[in-house]
């Protein structure tokens, strides 16, 4: 009897977890999203302006509605690539890939193992996501698998302004003191005037310290001036083909336009035109740069390196792009709404997948898209009927009392700095640099 009864205890205390795990049920709308309080890990990338996803504000706010307890491991942005490799090679997955921009190969390859989970069988839990795949059809091809079904969440650009990425910023101070009534409309034109700046103290300390062209990185030079070379002529998220009159595609890299585009950069680096460290710079050594007047022209999404400093009055964007040597003239950084990179994945790890997929689309509602991009009511953003979509970020986020820029003040509320988000960038609600007045008009 007594070894009868152990081995009733036993079977018992084995399955108490398998009971407690059917006990938790998922909400298809409404919220909490879980009926019991859960744990899930998340692999999340981490730009270097952002906070430890763990502290930012939007994500521990919506832990308490969702009933869902993200625990992020945050990897840097640099080291996100090797990272990923080394995390799907070793088949120890948490249960969701977050912002990690997931190549469609990857997709492919490791949903066939069965690692990924389609997220298009959990279409019912993602009705928010849905509709805007029905909106931008594009955008559900490009996520789309050869067996017709979906595994991550996207990052859709809605906005035109949004879609164009890096430009090139001028000072109307420099243009002004060098003679210009207006910006070099070529690239022969953006060498002379670049020679010149390099010649003007503009800053006044009587040193020969100006920086004629900067960015926070060689790639933000190579984005305004790639069109002007035949390059990304496929938009800047196919930087690495390029479209041939006869109707081909050809890779990039080996072609005589990208070989002419880096004597372009070769004279600009050789002659001190460029900034010599444009190959280590990151976004705080540029703000550094441009918002105590030694960057005259700088590269950037947006003219927040100067945001606060005595140079954001006279910041100009380039209009249209600079004609070429060859005659090439048009916008590569401008992208399509569809990327066929997944920001957020589902993997066999995941013990509750539909709550998983209602947490996502969450981020694709309004609700969810104004809180992911704008933050708090009342703290980082506000309303005002004379904004778009009703709202504007406060004086708090971009005219902050410790003069730290507006990015940096969002970081610490909201996740999406370094892109890769899986939600919907519009211009009602996407606040970031791309929907600033001076990056507007360059798109205009």
């Amino acid at each position: 009897m007594n070894k009868r009864f152990l081995a009733l205890l036993v079977v018992l205390a084995l399955a108490l977890p398998l009971v407690a795990l059917g006990e938790v049920t998922v909400n298809k709308e409404g919220y909490p999203i879980v009926s019991e309080p859960i744990v899930m890990t998340v692999v999340n990338m981490q730009s270097p302006v952002q906070i430890d996803f763990n502290d930012v504000v939007i994500l521990k706010d919506f832990e308490e509605v969702s009933g869902i307890d993200m625990q992020y491991r945050n990897i840097p942005a640099s080291d996100v690539a090797r990272q990923l490799s080394l995390l799907l090679a070793s088949g120890e997955l948490p249960d969701i890939l977050f912002k990690m921009n997931v190549s469609a190969t990857d997709q492919a390859k490791y949903a066939e193992q069965g690692m990924f989970l389609p997220l298009s069988d959990y279409a019912e839990y993602t009705p928010n996501l849905v509709k805007w795949l029905d909106q931008f059809p594009t955008q559900r091809d490009a996520i789309t698998q050869a067996d017709g079904k979906y595994y991550g969440a996207p990052y859709i650009l809605a906005g035109d302004a949004i879609r164009m990425s890096t430009k090139m910023f001028f000072n109307t101070e420099v243009l002004e003191k060098l003679g210009y009534d207006a910006i070099p409309t070529t690239t022969d034109g953006l060498l002379e005037y670049l020679r010149k700046a390099k010649e003007l103290d503009y800053n006044g300390n009587g040193e020969a310290d100006e920086i004629p062209l900067t960015a926070s990185g060689i790639t933000a030079i190579v984005g305004p001036l790639a069109g002007s070379f035949g390059l990304y002529n496929r938009g800047g998220s196919h930087g690495n083909i390029v479209a041939l009159e006869d109707g081909t595609v050809d890779y990039a890299y080996r072609s005589e336009n990208y070989r002419e585009l880096l004597r372009f950069l070769n004279t600009l680096y050789t002659e001190k035109l460029l900034d010599q460290d444009i190959f280590t710079m990151d976004f705080a050594q540029l703000i550094a740069k441009a918002s105590t007047g030694r960057a005259v022209t700088y590269c950037m999404v947006n003219n927040s390196p100067v945001a606060g400093s005595p140079y954001e009055d006279f910041t100009i964007g380039i209009t249209e792009p600079f004609e070429g040597p060859q005659g090439h003239k048009f916008w590569g950084t401008y992208s399509l709404p569809a990327s066929p990179a997944a920001q957020f994945i589902i993997t066999d790890a995941c013990k509750y997948p539909e709550a998983a997929a209602r947490w996502v689309d969450h981020w694709y509602s309004d609700e969810g898209i104004i809180a992911y991009f704008m933050g708090v009511e009342g703290v980082t953003y506000e309303k005002d009927a004379d904004s778009p979509g009703g709202l504007k970020l406060t004086d708090y986020v971009v005219k902050n009392p410790d003069g730290i820029n507006f990015e940096q003040v969002l970081a610490k509320y909201v996740p999406w700095a370094g892109g890769a988000n899986p939600s919907v960038a519009t211009n009602e609600y996407f606040k970031g640099g791309e929907t600033w007045p001076a990056s507007v008009r360059c798109a205009d």
